[in-house]
């Protein structure tokens, strides 16, 4: 029987390598548990700014300052480790959270999601949302404010994601261990996208 080889353990040290104007800089880092993932997300408030005739503008402000009080957490104490300036820390973190879609298939009543993340690929299998999952998932996932000036502020919550993936997930191939909130989010959003995608297809008259 062919045994899926494991590329991503959450337990593992990570030494990550930032090549900097003043050399290469080594940074020993664990993997952050999904609170800190939580928290983390919900600290970085996004920004959409609406520009008109159907053109928006998003940014993330300060997002540098949630990542480097991330990575003070889930730095491994050494001697003689190297600074790191926040928008470093945003670079190792952006690492850590890699977790970029390569394809989506549907499997009968289910979708195959592919994803690329740190350390190689995962795949995972998760039942078909019913809507009442996608509406209580939307509803929880985002919480948007109107500003003044044609702005939005939106702040996400990767809990709910997190529920609807223990909900959905049939298999998960390439962890060593649980899958990580931060992995799971972005599964549940390829599956919803692909239903989405689907029933578009469905009712397209043409």
């Amino acid at each position: 029987m062919e045994t899926t080889p494991v590329v991503f353990d959450a337990a593992r040290p990570i030494a990550l390598q930032l090549r900097t104007p003043t050399g290469l800089k080594t940074v020993r880092v664990r993997f952050p548990n999904d609170e800190e993932w939580i928290e983390r997300q919900r600290k970085r408030k996004v920004i959409v700014k609406q520009l008109g005739r159907g053109v928006s503008e998003t940014t993330i402000p300060n997002s540098e300052d949630a990542d480097a009080a991330l990575l003070t957490k889930i730095r491994v104490p050494e001697e003689n480790a190297p600074e790191v300036d926040a928008f470093e820390a945003s670079r190792v973190i952006e690492q850590l959270s890699q977790a970029e879609v390569d394809d989506v298939v549907q499997v009968g009543d289910a979708f195959r999601v592919t994803l690329r993340v740190l350390g190689g690929t995962v795949t995972h299998l998760l039942k078909m949302p019913s809507a009442k999952d996608v509406f209580e998932y939307r509803r929880g996932f985002a919480r948007v404010l109107d500003l003044p000036y044609n702005r939005q502020e939106l702040i996400i919550n990767l809990a709910p994601a997190g529920a609807l993936f223990k909900r959905l997930a049939q298999t998960a191939e390439g962890y060593a261990g649980e899958v990580p909130v931060i992995h799971q989010a972005v599964a549940v959003k390829a599956a919803i996208d692909a239903l989405d995608a689907a029933f578009q297809e469905t009712a397209d008259p043409n």
